[in-house]
C-alpha cells in the first residue's frame, strides 16, 4: 500500500513534466508549409496542442492527487489500526524542501494542539529576530555607600530575563564582585525583574503539581530555574538528603521511610510554608543534609537552628540497595528562591549578608557596578530548549521577542503580537493558528500540520538552517529522541522534536530520505489514545526515510 503511493506519486511528476514540456511547443519542422501565410498553419497546430496538453496536465494531476489522498488515507488507517487511533484525530505532511508537491498529507489543514512542537515556532523566530549570537546580560548596581569591603545600603540585581542564569554564573558573578571589593551587605537584595511583566505567580497552574521544573513560570532574574536536585541516599539505614545547589535558610521536613530488599524509590517534594527565609539556617553551603527520620528536622549550617521560615517537605521511600537517587524540584516562590540560592552562594564565598530579598521594579538606575553577560548564545539556548524541551527557556524566547520590538516589560500579549509581525514579514499566514506561551503547555494551542511545516520549510531555506536543525534531537542519538529508532536505517537521519500534554502526542522536525532528499515532516494526534501514537509516529518516520 504504501509503495503505491510512491509509484503513483513517482509517475505524477514523470508524466506531469512530459506534459509539461509538450506544452511549451511543436517543432516547427513537424508541421507542413504552405505557400502564402507560411506561419499560420505551425502556429495554430502549436496553440491546439499546448491548450491539449494543459488540459491532460490538469486532469492527470487532479486524478493523480485524488489516488494520492485515497492511498494516504488508507495509510494511516493502517498504521493507526493498532493503536486505536482514529485517522480524524491525525494530522500529518510531509514536504520535500525546495519545492514540490508534498509527499504525503493527511487532514493536513486541521488545526491541533502541537504540544512542545510549538517550541519550533518560538525557536524559528526567536533565531530570526534575535540573531544567534545573542547573549543575556545581568546587572548588579549599588544602592549606598561601599566603604573598606562594607555595602552600607542594598545591592540591587537587574535581570535581563537570561533563561539559564544557573548556579555556576551566579557562582562565577559573585566571585566577581567578591574581587571587586564587596565583602558585606547590610542592606537588602533588591531584585528588578521589571524586562518581563507576566503576573506574581512563580508556577503555571497547568496539572495541579507544582513541584515540577516544567511549570516554572518566566521571571525576569530567574535563577536555576527555580529548581534543585534532592540527592536522596539509605545506605546508613536512613535517607539523607542533600540539596545541590544548596538553599541557605529552608528547612527540610524529611519524611521518606526505607525499605528493605530490591530497589524501590519514591518520593515526592513539596513546599509547605513559603515564609521567609532565616538567615544561618538550612542547607547553606553545601550542608544540604536532612536526617531519615519520617517527621525529622532538617539540618543546619553554621551550628544555627533548624528554619523557622520556609519549609520542603520531602516524602517517599528509599532502599539501600538504590544508593543514591535523585531527582529534580521547583521549589519556593521566585523570591523566596533567588533569597536562599544567594544567600548560600554569597556565604560559601566568604561573604556576610544579615538582610532579606525584595522585589522592587525599577530598582535598578544609572550604569552597572558590574555585569554578567552570559557564557551562552541564544543558539545554546535554542538546543537546550529543543533536545530536553525546557519550556521555561522556551517561554524566555517568545518574551524576548518583545523585549527585541521595544515592548517593554514584555508581556505574553506583547511577545505574541511580536510573532505575528514577524510571521507576517515571512508571508507565512496561519489563521488557525492559537499561541498562548511559546512553549506549548497549554490547552488552547492550536497549529495546523502544514502550517508548522510550513515554518520549518522557510527555516530551512534561512541562514540558521543548519544551527535549527542540529537544535532537534536526532533519531537514536539524543535528546528526547535517543532511544526511539536507533540501531535502524533511520537513526541518525531524522531530527525530530517530540511533544506530549495529556490526550497529545506530536512529532516534527526534518527527515533526511534514502534518496538524499530532505523532507518537513509533521504528525500531530488529538485524542484520547494518543499515548498510544509511538508506532505510528515510528512508522510515518520510516516511510519517509524509505520512500522520499
Amino acid at each position: 500500500m504504501c509503495s503505491g503511493i510512491v509509484r503513483i506519486g513517482r509517475a505524477a511528476i514523470t508524466g506531469l513534466a512530459l506534459l509539461t514540456a509538450a506544452a511549451q511547443g511543436v517543432p516547427a519542422r513537424s508541421q507542413p508549409r504552405a505557400s502564402g501565410d507560411v506561419q499560420a498553419q505551425p502556429v495554430a497546430a502549436t496553440l491546439a496542442a499546448q491548450a491539449v496538453a494543459q488540459e491532460v496536465a490538469q486532469a492527470v494531476a487532479q486524478a493523480v492527487a485524488q489516488a494520492v489522498a485515497q492511498a494516504v488515507a488508507q495509510a494511516v488507517a493502517q498504521w493507526s489500526a493498532a493503536s486505536g487511533i482514529e485517522p480524524k484525530q491525525i494530522g500529518l505532511v510531509a514536504l520535500p524542501l525546495g519545492g514540490g508537491p508534498a509527499l504525503a498529507q493527511h487532514n493536513a489543514g486541521a488545526a491541533m494542539n502541537p504540544a512542545s512542537t510549538m517550541k519550533l515556532l518560538t525557536s524559528v523566530a526567536a533565531l530570526a529576530v534575535l540573531g544567534p549570537d545573542y547573549r543575556w546580560r545581568t546587572d548588579a548596581m549599588l544602592r549606598g555607600r561601599l566603604v573598606d569591603g562594607v555595602l552600607d545600603g542594598d545591592l540591587v540585581l537587574r535581570g535581563g530575563g537570561d533563561p539559564k542564569f544557573v548556579i555556576e554564573d551566579l557562582t562565577e558573578f559573585i566571585a566577581r564582585m567578591r574581587a571587586a571589593g564587596l565583602r558585606e551587605i547590610r542592606g537588602d537584595l533588591l531584585i528588578d525583574d521589571a524586562i518581563y511583566d507576566v503576573g506574581a505567580a512563580s508556577v503555571q497552574d497547568f496539572d495541579g503539581d507544582p513541584s515540577q521544573p516544567y511549570n516554572v513560570r518566566p521571571f525576569g532574574l530567574l535563577m536555576n530555574f527555580k529548581a534543585v536536585k534532592f540527592a536522596v541516599d539509605a545506605r546508613r539505614g536512613t535517607a539523607s538528603i542533600v540539596l545541590d545547589p544548596p538553599l541557605d535558610g529552608v528547612r527540610i521536613d524529611n519524611r521518606m521511610s526505607v525499605a528493605r530488599g530490591p530497589c524501590r524509590f519514591a518520593i515526592s517534594v513539596a513546599t509547605v510554608d513559603d515564609a521567609a527565609v532565616v538567615p544561618g539556617n538550612g542547607s547553606a553551603a553545601g550542608a544540604g543534609a536532612a536526617n531519615g527520620k519520617a517527621g525529622g528536622a532538617g539540618s543546619t549550617s553554621r551550628g544555627g537552628k533548624p528554619a523557622a521560615g520556609a519549609v520542603i517537605r520531602v516524602a517517599g521511600s528509599s532502599a539501600p540497595s538504590c544508593g543514591e537517587r535523585s531527582v529534580f524540584s521547583a521549589v519556593l516562590d521566585h523570591r523566596g528562591f533567588i533569597e536562599a540560592l544567594f544567600r548560600a552562594a554569597w556565604v560559601g564565598a566568604g561573604g556576610r549578608w544579615d538582610g532579606t530579598a525584595r522585589i522592587e521594579r525599577g530598582a535598578a538606575r544609572g550604569a552597572p557596578w558590574q555585569s554578567w553577560e552570559s557564557p551562552r548564545t541564544l543558539a545554546d539556548v535554542v538546543n537546550d530548549v529543543n533536545k530536553f524541551s525546557n519550556n521555561v527557556m522556551a517561554r524566555h524566547l517568545l518574551l524576548h521577542l518583545a523585549v527585541a520590538a521595544g515592548r517593554v516589560p514584555a508581556t505574553e500579549e506583547g511577545a505574541r503580537a511580536a510573532l505575528s509581525d514577524w510571521l507576517a514579514r515571512r508571508g507565512l499566514v496561519f489563521p488557525e493558528l492559537v499561541v498562548e506561551n511559546g512553549a506549548g503547555l497549554s490547552r488552547s494551542a492550536r497549529i495546523s500540520a502544514m502550517s508548522l511545516a510550513r515554518v520549518l520549510e522557510d527555516a530551512a531555506a534561512g541562514p540558521h538552517a543548519d544551527l535549527m536543525r542540529a537544535s532537534l534531537p536526532i533519531a537514536g542519538v539524543d535528546g528526547t529522541m535517543k532511544y526511539r529508532l536507533a540501531g535502524e536505517r533511520i537513526a541518525g537521519n531524522a531530527y525530530i522534536k517530540t511533544g506530549s500534554l495529556a490526550e497529545v502526542r506530536t512529532i516534527a522536525g526534518y527527515v533526511d530520505a534514502a534518496s538524499g532528499r530532505r523532507y518537513a515532516v509533521v504528525l500531530l494526534v488529538n485524542g484520547p489514545r494518543a499515548e498510544a501514537a509511538s508506532q505510528v509516529q515510528e512508522q510515518f518516520l520510516r516511510w519517509v526515510h524509505a520512500n522520499g
